[in-house]
């Protein structure tokens, strides 16, 4: 059973689905929280909701680094492709 999803929460795992991945930088320094999707573009308006996804296990991370810097690499797991498809379909 999955948690229900608000308009919010489906529209940020579409977002991310449709984007493949997102990236937070999880190094001390300016760049601590920098949150950026596969493409570049700013994913810090999602946060909050990336967050609540998160800690239902939507999601799968693995750890990057790039220029010494570690970024955490978020993508959609089985949980959170399954939650999303039945919000689709419940939409239909």
């Amino acid at each position: 059973m999955t948690s229900k999803l608000t308009k919010t929460h489906r529209d940020t795992l579409s977002l991310i689905d449709t984007k493949q991945h997102i990236e937070i930088c999880t190094s001390i320094g300016r760049s601590l929280g920098k949150a950026m999707f596969a493409d570049g573009a700013d994913a810090k308006p999602i946060m909050a909701s990336l967050q609540t996804l998160y800690s239902w296990g939507y999601f799968d991370d693995e750890e990057l680094f790039y220029y010494g810097l570690r970024f955490s690499r978020l993508t959609i797991n089985d949980k959170g492709t399954k939650a999303l498809l039945e919000m689709e379909r419940s939409d239909a």
